[in-house]
């Protein structure tokens, strides 16, 4: 993946957790390197949307063993996530 491709999936998620999660905080309070479970953008709700938003449209099933506070830190480790996902599945 360039990181072109990197930017637009972070970029995607932004929009997403701003437009649609409805997380009580001005659209600009989250940036891609906001700490989201420490200012409640997520919580067990909310991350159970993001999660499948991830799934729908970004084609990746996020396991069990991935689903720590540190891969969901922020929008980064997220981005990262994903990206770790589907190399892992287009290697099988």
């Amino acid at each position: 993946m360039t990181d072109l491709e990197r930017a637009a999936l972070l970029d995607q998620l932004l929009r997403y957790v701003r437009e649609e999660l409805e997380t009580g905080l001005p659209a600009d309070q989250i940036t891609p390197n906001s700490p989201l479970l420490e200012t409640g953008v997520l919580d067990s709700v909310r991350t159970a949307r993001l999660l499948a938003h991830i799934r729908t449209a970004h084609e990746v099933r996020v396991p069990p063993v991935h689903m720590t506070g540190e891969h969901f830190r922020t929008l980064e480790t997220i981005t990262d996530l994903i990206l770790l996902l589907r190399s892992r599945a287009a290697s099988l």
